[in-house]
Order: C-alpha cells, then structure tokens, then sequence
C-alpha cells in the first residue's frame, strides 16, 4: 500500500475519500491503477472514480459539469425523497434536468409541511 497525492494504493484504496474535482479524480484513478494487487485500468473516467467512492448525488462534480452517463437514476431518486439529505448541500448548476428535479422536490416537501 502506499499513497498516491492524498490517496491510498491497493487494498487500502477502499478508505480514500471521494474525489471533488478532475484533478482529484486523476488522482484517484492512478492510486486505483498501481500495483501489484490492483484490478483497476489506467485511465479511467471521472465519473467512475467519483461513483466507485460513493459520491454518486446532488454534489457530485461530474453531474455539475453535464457529464453524468447515467444522470436518470438519480433524478429519480430526488423525486422519490432518497436524496433529501443531500438536498441541503445542493448548489445550481448547468444542469436544467436535475436543476428542475430538485427543485420541484424542495417544492413538494416545503408544501408536505404546509409551509
């Protein structure tokens, strides 16, 4: 095991925190690639290093840059209320889909509420 910039080589790779930019998620990619024990290719996209670390949400980078393969799961999930904690933490981007998804979600529990 060894450390890659701020992430974890090997088996320990599984502890590395989630990357929050393109740089970050290099990074990460590169730590996943070294080494012997390592299964993961070299080059591998960003949208894989954020999800493979459990960054997959309203916060995720990739989404904010238009950039997420498989955006409709997600979507789903804030109208369901499976992401209302990260709803909060939620900053507008580019992205009218999800832009609209939670926004129409923060209507529906602001109204839940009779507020």
């Amino acid at each position: 095991m060894r450390k890659v910039n701020k992430f974890l080589t090997g088996r320990g790779a599984i502890f590395n925190s989630v990357p929050t930019n393109s740089k970050e998620a290099l990074q990460h990619g590169n730590a996943l690639a070294y080494g012997k024990d390592s299964n993961y290719p070299v080059g591998t996209s960003e949208c894989f290093n954020v999800e493979i670390s459990g960054g997959c949400g309203c916060s995720c980078f990739v989404i904010g840059k238009n950039e997420c393969k498989e955006p409709a799961e997600l979507y789903g999930q804030i109208r369901k209320g499976e992401r209302d904690s990260e709803l909060k933490h939620y900053k507008e981007d580019e992205n009218k889909e999800l832009d609209n998804a939670v926004k129409n979600r923060i209507k529906e529990k602001i109204r839940s509420k009779g507020l």
